[in-house]
């Protein structure tokens, strides 16, 4: 008989393995085979061709990603590819997505995070000042990173998140009537 998958432990370890190693620890990528990461990165694929090409930014995208990983598993959960494709091949796809973005976040040049974060204010159609206060207050998108990325990684997104917040926050305040 085999473990559900909620009883499974945390972390399924062949998961782990789109991001290069230095932003990974050295045992993130333990576990995996080529089956798995065939399937993985196929699915990953269609998933970023079909689902995260539609959003207008890596910024949102991985604000979508984070979205769909549980708090508590720390399982992606898609409310049709985990039930189409199986859960543990619909995590291991958004997982590799995730790393991906976060990868690509990691490299780009802050003006274009400012742009970005502007992008994803328009494209939830909230309200600017709210969303910026409530942002830096709440700083939830410390929530954001994939599981296992490095510290030095995951503290370098946050600095450039940050700064960007108190750019666009500036610009905004500068514009507001006396």
């Amino acid at each position: 008989m085999s473990t559900p998958p909620e009883q499974k432990p945390f972390g399924d370890s062949a998961a782990r393995k789109s991001l290069a190693p230095e932003f990974l620890s050295p045992n993130y990528l333990a576990g995996t085979t080529f089956t798995d990461e065939f399937c993985a990165s196929g699915l990953a694929d269609y998933i970023s061709e079909s689902i995260l090409c539609n959003l207008p930014n890596d910024l949102t995208r991985m604000i979508y990603l984070a979205s769909l990983r549980d708090c508590n598993s720390g399982l992606y959960l898609h409310p049709e590819l985990s039930h189409q494709r199986g859960l543990h091949a619909a995590d291991r796809a958004f997982r590799v997505c995730h790393e991906q973005v976060f990868r690509r976040l990691l490299i780009t040049r802050l003006p274009e995070y400012v742009r970005q974060l502007q992008e994803y204010i328009r494209y939830t159609r909230g309200e600017t000042i709210t969303m910026l206060k409530t942002w830096k207050s709440l700083q939830a998108y410390r929530a954001t990173v994939p599981v296992g990325a490095l510290a030095a990684s995951t503290e370098l997104f946050f600095l450039n998140l940050s700064i960007a917040l108190e750019v666009l926050s500036q610009e905004v305040f500068d514009l507001q009537p006396a």
